[in-house]
């Protein structure tokens, strides 16, 4: 029996304009409350929170690609990176050629007004932004989850191949065509997908996952029963149990739901 189903958003659940199915709210409050439902995602909690305030009650927000799991608005699972990490980081990410980092802490996300696109990009993703004068001066005023680094130019995967060396414990991540994420190396969907499982005592058998890119692979090897969009990446889909039939702009996900 399927007591957690595991939900990518970009790509995944959402389709090309960012909209959630029309009956997904229904399904997980009306016909499946037994099953605990988590929304996993590269963006900022509150921007989640924001998306899906009529199920933020019930729902696990799983946020900054599994650094950070919230239930009814506590944080329940944390895996900051250390602050002298955090500046080393930001280091390297000066020498790279078009990347413009956002720092993404619990209380909000900070960057510098570097690039119209990347802060229209940015405010997509982080409901909470803070713009700034000088990014490690914010280094310790908040607890800081990730680096996400945005390249103009859809370059993300181009720049990845060739990122200069990272501080010990943390390694960077490929989200999308246009985000690197930089954070703890054991950090991931999936590893937060454990903590919740352990959290409530959750079989591995018991667990559905949804995903389309990289950064979903963690949790993809976490949950037995799991799916790779009709969209997703091809590592994605080698990696899955099954591939949807429909893509997520033609209820893909909702088509596999509505038969549990």
């Amino acid at each position: 029996m399927i007591k957690l189903v595991a939900l990518d958003m970009d790509g995944t659940l959402l389709d090309s304009r960012k909209r959630e199915p029309r009956d997904f709210a229904e399904w997980v409050r009306s016909h499946h409350p037994e099953i605990r439902t988590v929304l996993a995602s590269g963006r900022q909690y509150y921007t989640l929170e924001r998306q899906f305030g009529d199920i933020k009650d019930v729902a696990l927000f799983v946020a900054e690609n599994g650094a950070v799991v919230f239930d009814n608005g506590e944080v329940i699972a944390e895996n900051s990176m250390d602050p002298e990490n955090v500046r080393k980081t930001l280091e390297v990410i000066k020498t790279i050629r078009g990347a413009v980092p956002i720092m993404c802490g619990i209380e909000s996300a900070y960057m510098m007004e570097e690039s119209l696109e990347a802060m229209t990009e940015g405010g997509k993703y982080y409901a909470r932004m803070k713009i700034v004068k000088d990014l490690e001066s914010c280094v310790d005023i908040d607890r800081f989850l990730k680096i996400a680094v945005f390249f103009a130019g859809r370059d993300a995967e181009k720049a990845y191949h060739s990122l200069p060396e990272l501080p010990n414990g943390v390694s960077a991540l490929l989200s999308g065509d246009r985000w690197i994420d930089i954070a703890n190396d054991s950090i991931g969907k999936g590893y937060a997908v454990k903590q919740i499982r352990k959290q409530f005592d959750l079989k591995r058998d018991e667990c559905m996952a949804f995903g389309d890119y990289l950064n979903d692979l963690t949790m993809i090897e976490e949950c037995a029963e799991s799916y790779a969009m009709a969209n997703a990446h091809p590592d994605i889909k080698k990696a899955a149990r099954y591939v949807t039939e429909f893509d997520n702009d033609h209820d893909g996900v909702m088509t596999v739901l509505r038969q549990l």
